[in-house]
């Protein structure tokens, strides 16, 4: 583990903090050298540079995302093309990649969208045996060593992320020489800003502490009323405000909050995981995606397919109920505007099963701020639509 400390944040007054930060994920995570950034997005734009992608080189993703995603693959001058999902794993499926394949293909973005890990392997196999660049994107994924199977993988530790933590985004790697390559170009970002440190820090807090299932509904209308994120501007103000400007690496104050959720990670993932069970559980008999979805693990959500999404959402809002609208209506995340998906790069009609997915898809907490009868009450409501779609 020599090696981090060779590589991390070397400011005077909090450079000893930042790497025990990173040398902990790292070990959370199953080894390797671990970077941080302030955003996952940063370390994914970092990546691809280092492993030699040019302006115009080709990343093959899922549909099924953030839209931070694509627009850091935008923020390198890459280009994203999307692949089809797999409609058990919710994962991108390899057997479609090879249809997209050009050319300029140079990488593949492999998301585990809630922490599912079906179709990585294979995905891996696809991309190792054409030399092109496997990164995992692992941000909705509690870091352990299941959680990657590569070279390198992606976490996030913000506010609301599996390891809610308010600390930055880790990039955890195999690859010393590409963990060597990201590094220099770490070097070149400045440390960020206290202020932003502590805005990290008191998200973490509030959605730990404070936001309940019942505030769940007024908290998100809130942030989609008060935050540019959720609202369309033209794709280069977007790039510059959501991956560009806030990139830097982490301020000591992040990483003191790392520490603190990494020496409680353990417990987080056993409340996540007894949540799956009991999840898969209460709806085996339904029609859901519980019976693909490997149970034991400690996913960010647990999927559930509806026919009435919609309405359900707006009942789970009534009762005050948490189910979480993720993706929303289409599959990039937040988007609800279908015209707006060609500024990500997605042609709507290109990845069907993708679609009908984010048109169906919800997901039922596993934090541990949620308890037993709060999942007892989001339960109930689900099956109650599920009934109704029998």
């Amino acid at each position: 583990m020599t090696f981090i400390h060779a590589v991390t944040l070397q400011d005077a007054g909090g450079a000893s903090r930042v790497e025990e930060y990173e040398r902990q994920f790292a070990e959370l995570a199953g080894g390797g050298y671990a970077l941080s950034f302030t955003y996952a997005r940063t370390a994914l734009v970092a990546i691809l540079r280092a492993a030699g992608l040019r302006p115009g080189d080709e990343v093959l993703l899922s549909p099924l995302t953030c839209k931070v995603v694509p627009l850091a693959v935008l923020a390198g001058g890459f280009r994203p093309v999307y692949v089809d999902i797999d409609s058990g794993t919710l994962n991108l499926d390899p057997a479609r990649a090879a249809t997209a394949l050009t050319p300029r293909t140079r990488a593949v973005l492999f998301q585990r969208t809630y922490g599912l890990a079906g179709g990585a392997s294979e995905a891996m196999a696809f991309a190792r045996a054409r030399d092109l660049c496997f990164v995992e994107d692992s941000a909705q994924c509690m870091p352990s060593p299941g959680s990657w199977c590569g070279d390198v993988a992606v976490f996030s530790a913000n506010g609301g992320k599996p390891l809610s933590a308010g600390s930055g985004g880790v990039a955890v790697f195999r690859d010393p020489a590409l963990a060597r390559a990201v590094a220099e170009l770490r070097g070149a970002l400045p440390v960020a800003p206290l202020g932003s440190a502590v805005r990290a820090r008191i998200d973490a807090w509030v959605r730990n502490r404070l936001l309940t299932p019942r505030l769940y509904w007024p908290a998100l209308e809130l942030a989609r009323r008060a935050s540019a994120s959720y609202r369309p501007r033209p794709i280069p103000e977007e790039i510059a405000s959501e991956v560009t400007a806030p990139s830097a690496r982490l301020h000591p104050l992040h990483a003191a909050g790392g520490l603190h959720a990494v020496a409680g990670a353990a417990q987080v993932a056993r409340h996540r995981a007894a949540s799956c069970v009991w999840y898969a559980s209460a709806l085996g008999e339904c029609s859901t995606l519980a019976s693909t979805s490997p149970a034991g693990e400690g996913l960010y959500y647990f999927p559930v397919m509806v026919r009435r999404k919609q309405d359900l959402l707006r009942e789970a809002s009534r009762r005050g109920v948490e189910i979480v609208p993720w993706p929303v209506t289409t599959p990039i995340y937040p988007v609800t505007d279908v015209e707006q998906l060609g500024r990500y790069g997605y042609v709507s009609g290109t990845c069907p099963v993708a679609e009908e997915v984010a048109a169906g898809l919800v997901g039922l907490p596993t934090d541990p701020r949620v308890s037993g009868k709060e999942r007892e009450r989001a339960v109930a409501l689900v099956r109650e639509f599920l009934r109704g779609d029998e």
